[in-house]
């Protein structure tokens, strides 16, 4: 006899009010990999607001570290897979950020 567990499924639509999800992509890539304006416009075509951009230099590498709102879970994803086909060379990780909104809170 084999049973199965199933998690009981939550309703998560009242969190939608209280959460900002955000995605931090890191981005490392040589001099001769592709420059900001080719990273700027695959962010743009997936629609990708950016709410904040670093580029470090080290040596010579390029460590850019881009904070994306506006898109879920699988859009960030085919994002970074859009980010690393740009160039065998990029190397590139995700971070999938939940925020508490204050100000969206119920009192």
């Amino acid at each position: 006899m084999s049973t199965t567990n199933t998690a009981p499924v939550q309703d998560t639509s009242a969190l939608d009010h209280e959460f900002r999800m955000t995605h931090t992509f890191h981005l490392q890539l040589g001099a001769s990999e592709p420059v900001a304006s080719q990273l700027e416009s695959t962010l743009k075509s997936a629609n990708a607001r950016v709410d904040k951009w670093l580029i470090l230099r080290r040596g010579g590498c390029y460590e850019h570290s881009i904070t994306v709102g506006g898109i879920g879970e699988a859009s960030a994803r085919t994002l970074r897979k859009a980010l690393a086909s740009l160039n065998s060379g990029i190397k590139v990780h995700v971070e999938h950020m939940l925020h508490f909104d204050r100000a969206a809170a119920p009192r």
